[in-house]
């Protein structure tokens, strides 16, 4: 009995899957392999991978010239006695750094490019320091699937339980041995996990390629590809990102997900306005009527952002990161998920007709 349960929950995922196979499966596909094509015709014509080959050859400069000459300016506002007059004065300690600490004549080229800036006193604990990482590049591969993915489940949610009625194709589906909350929960999981999973794949084949091509422009330059581009990556610190990364940003986009899919199943039309239009009109009534904005903090927390540091898209496996994590919210989000879901079971069942 249990395992015609599981087979027939399987055979719902395999169902949604090959419906939408053009979707979760060809676009990613396509878009990886154009840009792949791109970044190797860029790798034998021009000797360079676009905008990313940039990446590579400021790793290797840093690991030619063991980084440049820095200079650092503190200014120190302390009150200098002298006599009997007092003034505050500021005083300035410019400090000189190189590789070797010894600068030579060529290093003091001012017709060069040179950069001041402030000692950044409040750096958020988060941003990366490690000069002459490719992971950040490869993070942006990735958080660039990532807002694909995205953009491709939200049309999905919004459009799956709409469109069931809207063909009459939810008859059928009345027929068969197979309840309303096993449909909704398998639209919710290919959304919240199958989708992501085939695209974080296929992103890790396109960062492979990445890694590939950027090798051999390298021995290209006559360089060693090991040291230059696979010393610079963290592989380990990459699958985790990335991986653990989507599984921690799933615990927020769930309840946007189970929001999409209700206003799927309420809709009589066009359910992105369904979705979009009372999420606005409490927010302006909130700020017209109270003055505050706590649906719109609440909103715009759950919505997958740019969080800092390395990252592109959601969160990342990382301590600092759950300090920063208002887990109190996190836990108000899920409870209403399971009510978005409660409701769109309901709705599957009781109202089936556009």
């Amino acid at each position: 009995m249990a395992s015609t349960a599981s087979l027939r929950r399987f055979t719902l995922l395999q169902k949604e899957i090959q419906e939408y196979k053009l979707s979760f499966v060809w676009t990613p596909v396509i878009v990886a392999v154009v840009l792949t094509l791109l970044m190797f015709a860029s790798v034998l014509v021009a000797g360079r991978i676009s905008a990313m080959g940039d990446t590579i050859l400021e790793v290797i400069m840093a690991e030619k010239t063991n980084v440049s000459p820095t200079i650092t300016i503190n200014i120190d506002d302390t009150e200098i006695t002298s006599g009997d007059s007092s003034a505050a004065e500021p005083v300035y300690e410019v400090e000189v750094a190189s590789a070797d600490d010894a600068p030579s004549e060529e290093d003091w080229n001012f017709s060069r490019s040179w950069r001041f800036e402030p000692e950044k006193r409040d750096k958020p604990d988060y941003e990366s320091s490690e000069v002459g990482s490719l992971n950040p590049v490869l993070n942006v591969i990735n958080g660039f699937f990532l807002l694909l993915g995205i953009w491709v489940t939200t049309s999905y949610l919004l459009g799956s339980l709409y469109n069931d009625r809207k063909d009459r194709s939810i008859l059928f589906w009345k027929s068969m041995p197979v309840s309303e909350w096993e449909e909704v929960l398998t639209r919710f999981i290919v959304a919240l996990v199958v989708v992501p999973a085939l695209y974080i794949g296929v992103s890790m084949l396109l960062q492979l390629s990445f890694v590939l091509l950027a090798m051999l422009m390298v021995w290209r330059m006559d360089m060693d590809p090991f040291v230059t581009v696979l010393a610079n990556i963290r592989f380990g610190d990459l699958l985790l990102d990335q991986v653990g990364g989507w599984l921690m940003t799933a615990l927020w986009v769930a309840p946007v997900y189970g929001w999409f899919l209700l206003a799927s199943a309420w809709a009589k039309r066009a359910p992105f306005i369904v979705a979009v239009a009372p999420v606005i009109g409490i927010m302006l009534l909130e700020g017209f009527l109270l003055g505050t904005d706590y649906v719109y903090a609440a909103v715009i927390s759950h919505i997958p952002h740019y969080v800092g540091g390395e990252s592109v898209v959601g969160f990342y496996i990382n301590g600092v990161f759950w300090q920063e994590v208002d887990l109190f919210s996190m836990f108000c989000g899920l409870v209403f998920a399971a009510i978005t879901l409660i409701g769109s079971i309901y709705l599957r069942r009781y109202r089936f007709d556009i």
